[in-house]
């Protein structure tokens, strides 16, 4: 009986072992140290798709095993980047009236 389950223990934290070791199939891209919060320097990518800086384009060639070069620095699409700069000043217009209001209030 004590055999019957130690070999039981033994064989559940064997499979627990395996259950928990990465997936092989599964890229690790850590190493290249992207972050969504890095400093956008908008790149166009080879697949017509704008990154936001070369170290997003690497980690997106990692983690779906892809060779996506850059193309040129700056947006893909002209459209794409007055969106953004319009939403970007509508962001800081909206951040100003709030400092603005936070100082009148002291």
């Amino acid at each position: 009986m004590k055999i019957a389950f130690a070999l039981m223990f033994l064989m559940a934290v064997a499979m627990w072992s395996v259950s928990t070791a990465e997936d092989p199939e599964e890229p690790q891209c850590d190493h290249i140290g992207y972050s969504p919060f890095s400093l956008r320097e908008e790149i166009c990518g080879s697949d017509g798709q704008t990154y936001s800086n070369e170290k997003h384009l690497q980690f997106e060639n990692c983690l779906y095993r892809r060779e996506i070069k850059k193309v040129k620095n700056g947006w893909c699409k002209e459209e794409d980047e007055k969106r953004a700069e319009a939403e970007r000043k509508k962001l800081h217009d909206e951040y100003i009236k709030k400092l603005t209001e936070a100082e009148k209030k002291g």
